[in-house]
């Protein structure tokens, strides 16, 4: 069963690699950063070895907790793309206890799993302090896996039938989301934090000791303490992590018995109701429908959603790292920049209309089917995009001049906002029609395979980056010199309605022509199940 499962998984992924060629790109893409990751973490430990090896165990102590905690908690946003998952297996004549053991070796020999594993291997560099605790924590590799995966399944399996439900999952994702994009600020208030502590290093240390003796770091404190020469630890946490490992099992093979019997089924989203007035305020033509389309997709999925709230989010994040970093002059109060920060969403302009088509996945046939020229498309995509686009940046614009206490800078803040924003958002709509990009199907996991829109969209990004900047440099450069002189900034103001309003009519005509050239291979690329 063990063999079975594990070749089953590699199967799964020779298939995906042999049906999508831009998979086997991103797979050597992401092998080349986790080895470039790896290698810094070599060069961390060496010099951590040498230099300062008495801090060395506290911080393998707590890499090893943050690396156990990354899997149980990643598995929340992960478990809806398990290709392993019970229900698939809910007709066999198959057991829990049978099982368990190849589901727990598939995942250790996924691609994560050999990254986590050859992660602990070069903490041994660490751990020979000490030839007790580099031998013990090589012996402990296993049990450190082990309690990843196991961990991992027994996460997602108590919060299946909660995930299940199409609320939850949208409320993880959007929390999901928050967190990942507020990294940078947390990042900034934990540093600030730190500097008001007067032994650094000590409290890191009582902290490793504390985490030491928890199941999610009892394996590496086994190391830590022979390390320290204290067997007596080393002994009570070797069978806090054994016992960690057992009663994970135990849990896990329980949660797998019950779903093979009891199959969870995922939950939709409830009744979809008519838009009247919203239909009555669009045009009554191809390109109004795909707008209202548009709208509905950005309120009800949760795949879009998220691109939404990014827009209002990353500039908010943005204004908070300045406004921290004291950003700040004592004649005009915060400094005048923050307000061009709203102009940064047009680093998600580009890329949400890029990816339009991707999200639509195998329904695009109906456009092909019933005859929607690229044209009516790429315009449809680019008014509802807009309807929301428009009135989140202006809003933006607006709170950032109060902020910096300077209304006169409004003009120019709209002007480079909205005009990157629209060039963006224009040049999204042409290179969207020859590299639509990948997304996850509908009702999958948002943080899944494709979730990043693979490498399309990073060739997508590179061709639409220096479109967006060549273009909106007259209009952006208008606001920067508006700070001094507010006269300038309404002419930032014009320069980008109209070099904006022009990218967007020429990405809607370039892009609907490479459409109407590529409809079949497009429906081919973003309904591909790999």
């Amino acid at each position: 069963m063990v063999a079975l499962l594990v070749s089953l998984r590699w199967r799964q992924l020779r298939h995906q690699l042999g049906r999508n060629p831009w998979m086997i790109v991103t797979l050597i893409i992401t092998g080349m950063i986790a080895l470039g990751l790896l290698g810094g973490l070599t060069a961390g430990l060496v010099a951590l070895r040498f230099a300062a090896p008495a801090a060395a165990v506290t911080v393998l102590i707590l890499a090893g907790a943050v690396i156990v905690l990354g899997w149980w908690i990643g598995s929340i946003f992960v478990s809806a793309d398990d290709s392993l998952a019970p229900e698939r297996f809910a007709l066999l004549p198959v057991t829990a206890r049978a099982m368990l053991p190849g589901l727990v070796v598939a995942g250790a020999t996924t691609i994560g799993g050999i990254g986590t594993a050859a992660a602990l291997l070069l903490m041994l560099l660490g751990w020979s302090v000490s030839p007790l605790a580099l031998a013990a924590a090589l012996v402990m590799i296993p049990v450190a896996v082990v309690t990843c995966v196991l961990g991992a399944r027994v996460v997602s399996g108590v919060l299946a039938h909660w995930l299940a439900r199409r609320s939850t999952r949208d409320l993880v994702l959007t929390l999901g989301v928050l967190l990942a994009a507020s990294s940078g600020l947390l990042l900034n208030l934990g540093i600030g934090a730190l500097t008001t502590v007067t032994d650094v290093g000590g409290s890191f240390t009582a902290i490793a000791d504390v985490v030491a003796w928890t199941p999610v770091a009892a394996a590496f404190g086994v190391p830590g303490a022979l390390a320290h020469g204290d067997f007596a630890a080393a002994g009570l946490r070797l069978l806090i992590a054994l016992a960690t490992v057992i009663a994970l099992w135990l849990a896990a093979q329980g949660l797998l018995a019950a779903r093979l019997v009891a199959p969870i089924q995922s939950s939709g989203g409830g009744r979809v109701r008519t838009g009247r007035l919203l239909d009555r305020m669009l045009p009554a033509n191809p390109a109004g429908a795909i707008a209202a389309r548009s709208l509905r997709y950005y309120r009800r999925d949760p795949r879009q959603l998220v691109n939404i709230v990014m827009l209002l989010l990353l500039p908010a994040i943005f204004v908070g790292i300045a406004l921290m970093n004291g950003l700040q002059d004592e004649a005009i109060g915060f400094g005048p920049v923050i307000t061009l920060i709203p102009a940064i969403n047009a680093l998600l302009a580009g890329t949400i209309v890029q990816m339009a088509i991707a999200y639509d996945n195998d329904a695009v046939a109906l456009h092909v089917l019933t005859g929607v020229t690229g044209a009516a498309d790429r315009a449809g995509r680019l008014l509802g995009f807009g309807l929301i686009a428009v009135p989140v940046t202006i809003a933006l614009c607006v709170a950032t001049c109060f902020l910096a206490g300077r209304p006169d800078l409004l003009p120019g803040s709209i002007g480079a906002s909205l005009g990157l924003t629209a060039i963006a958002a224009g040049a999204g709509a042409w290179v969207g029609g020859f590299l639509p990009g990948r997304a996850p199907a509908p009702e999958a996991n948002p943080f899944g395979r494709g979730s990043s829109g693979g490498v399309q969209s990073l060739l997508a990004m590179i061709i639409i980056g220096p479109i967006t900047l060549l273009l909106g440099a007259p209009a952006f450069g208008f606001a920067i010199a508006g700070i001094w002189n507010p006269v300038l900034g309404w002419v930032s103001l014009v320069l980008g309605l109209v070099i904006g309003a022009l990218v967007l009519w020429g990405g809607t005509v370039l892009g609907g022509s490479i459409l109407n050239r590529r409809w079949p291979e497009v429906l081919a690329e973003v309904s591909s199940e790999s």
